[in-house]
């Protein structure tokens, strides 16, 4: 059987079930991983992806006939995957996820001991060579499947993250987006007494509500119908594997990722004193401003949790954002988590006497653009001329080009799977960010960028 090339991504394998992703190509990718790892035994976990059992079951049987032991960790999340190889200390683990992708499409993550994650430059294009080959060594004697539950574990090592005490008070309303968050909240709920109103908290890989993706506003409506309806204090949003959150006010409004970022950097910091706080290029002034007040020192990364574990491993920062909504922590071996995020934002909330909606002010200080997308031949290309046009300005090559002119900045960096770029500016106004992003258009269409819509 032929594998097609292009579910190898820089992440993540992932593509569309059954065209592209199918029980033959996971028992393909299950011998190569087996023969590029060689380790006795991998965790492997699923999400409620309709095709997630299937997959697992064509995955771990290559995994077992290369002679690999595989532990059975039933339907987790992708954050519970990370735990899982932090805490147990698993040769590897696998998770097998498309994230918030609509429902036809699946994948898979994998992290090595000690949550260091394969990617394009490490480990993903062996095991790409290998499965396209289609050629294995022989093996001895097969491999065992055995089963393990890490709720408890999990649920246990969550709460060590927060004063329960203090945030059973608050009203929140969260909504799980029938991904894979629901039956961890519904634990800690259940645990604490913490009062949640929960939305969508069934694993459905149908996603029958909305998709499970906290960056379309479309599917924040109904949380923010029903924080207005219960007059909560808050909302938390999950993405479809849950490892990204946003939070939205008192008020059905939507916190942007880096506001989310600066606010957890400023509560951390609070509570540990200083230390190092990564954040990404796309990221807003903000944040590297909080943490700097804080007495921390912020240090800028580029986007992608393979590279954002590596440095805070480097750095042995204490936490790390992105805008994108994901959030690493040290105490959680440098891997992120959408559940520690909320319920360090909700400690931060009970310690407060004011409403989120007004707390909110303090950080609100610039106005952004969001991620723009635009069409180009060669992105690589397209990105040393925009180099070359900003030379004198002495532009930041971290992730794509960053350049910062004090009252505003703009960064532009290459999709990772498209002929596409993307840029993200910030204003420290209204009428200066109109002005500037209708420069910076114009620069990049004279470049030959054209700007992608819908």
């Amino acid at each position: 059987m032929k594998i097609a090339q292009s579910i190898f991504r820089d992440y993540d394998i992932r593509g569309v079930y059954p065209g592209e992703v199918n029980k033959e190509t996971y028992y393909i990718l299950g011998r190569a991983i087996a023969s590029y790892l060689k380790v006795r035994e991998i965790s492997v976990g699923y999400d409620a992806r309709l095709s997630s059992k299937e997959l697992f079951a064509g995955l771990t049987a290559g995994l077992t006939d290369q002679g690999t032991d595989v532990i059975d960790l039933g339907m987790i999340s992708t954050e519970m995957n990370y735990y899982a190889s932090g805490r147990y200390g698993f040769p590897a683990s696998i998770i097998i996820s498309a994230s918030h992708n609509p429902p036809q499409y699946n994948g898979l993550k994998i992290v090595k001991k000690g949550v260091v994650p394969l990617h394009g430059t490490f480990g993903l294009p062996e095991i790409k060579e290998l499965a396209l080959k289609g050629q294995f060594p022989e093996v001895s004697a097969k491999g065992k499947i055995r089963q393990m539950d890490i709720y408890n574990d999990w649920i246990a090592h969550l709460l060590t993250f927060i004063n329960p005490e203090k945030i059973i008070s608050l009203k929140t309303v969260v909504d799980a987006g029938n991904g894979m968050a629901g039956p961890t909240w519904e634990k800690i709920a259940k645990k604490i007494k913490l009062n949640i109103i929960p939305l969508f908290f069934e694993p459905d890989g149908h996603f029958p509500n909305h998709l499970p993706d906290p960056l379309n506003p479309r599917n924040l409506e109904s949380l923010g119908r029903k924080i207005r309806e219960t007059q909560a204090d808050c909302g938390i949003a999950l993405d479809g594997d849950a490892d990204r959150m946003f939070v939205v006010d008192d008020k059905g409004k939507f916190l942007p990722g880096s506001i989310t970022c600066a606010i957890l950097a400023e509560h951390l910091l609070s509570k540990k004193g200083p230390a190092k706080v990564l954040y990404s290029v796309t990221s807003g002034k903000i944040v590297a401003e909080i943490v700097g007040k804080m007495k921390g020192k912020a240090i800028k990364t580029r986007v992608g949790h393979s590279y954002i574990k590596t440095e805070m491993k480097k750095q042995n920062a204490l936490f790390a954002g992105e805008h994108s909504g994901h959030f690493y922590f040290r105490d959680n071996y440098f891997a992120d988590s959408s559940t520690i995020a909320g319920l360090l934002m909700l400690e931060f909330l009970a310690e407060k006497k004011n409403k989120l909606s007004e707390i909110r002010q303090k950080y609100e200080k610039y106005v952004s653009s969001g991620e723009i997308n635009f069409e180009v031949d060669t992105p690589d290309t397209f990105l040393d001329n925009l180099t070359e046009y900003y030379t004198k300005r002495n532009p930041d090559l971290i992730d794509g080009v960053t350049v910062d002119f004090g009252s505003w900045w703009f960064n532009v960096r290459s999709s990772k799977t498209e002929a596409l770029v993307r840029l993200n500016m910030e204003a420290e106004n209204r009428q200066l960010f109109k002005e500037k992003l209708t420069d910076i258009m114009a620069v990049l269409q004279e470049l030959g960028a054209r700007e992608k819509k819908g």
